[in-house]
């Protein structure tokens, strides 16, 4: 599969960006999901690979997915009503605070994005913690046998 370039005047990376923020807003793509790699993505539409990288790079600045180092990328999950809203009206408020509206958004988004590291770290701790034991089960067969 490729993107309609020849039908599309807009760079690739925001083609690709447009199709998957499609997926998302489709629900095909939902909150917690992974988004295809970006290797895959770069073999379905035959793009270099910053290309694909400046597609996440837009999706992340508009808050709609997040990536963990080795892992990948995910979705994000939507912002408040309220906060919908604003960004659905350009980032201004009814009172027309274009300033405070994107300051609440980048708040709100910011809040999301320390709660899921939140989450990433109390599951990364569980995990040490069962690395932790299974060391000393074998710490301690370990020595049952060498004695």
């Amino acid at each position: 599969m490729t993107l309609p370039l020849e039908d599309d005047s807009r760079p690739p990376y925001v083609q690709v960006a447009d199709y998957l923020r499609r997926q998302i807003q489709s629900g095909e793509l939902g909150p917690g999901d992974k988004v295809p790699s970006s290797r895959e993505l770069q073999e379905k539409f035959g793009l270099a690979s910053a290309t694909v990288q400046n597609a996440f790079r837009l999706l992340k600045s508009e808050g709609l997915i997040y990536s963990v180092q080795g892992r990948g990328s995910f979705i994000r999950r939507p912002a408040p009503e309220s906060d919908a809203a604003a960004e659905g009206a350009g980032g201004t408020s009814l009172a027309g605070d274009a300033a405070g509206s994107t300051a609440d958004a980048r708040y709100v988004r910011l809040s999301q994005e320390v709660a899921d590291l939140r989450r990433d770290v109390a599951s990364m701790r569980e995990t040490l913690v069962e690395a932790l034991e299974l060391i000393q089960r074998l710490k301690d067969q370990t020595l049952g046998e060498d004695a």
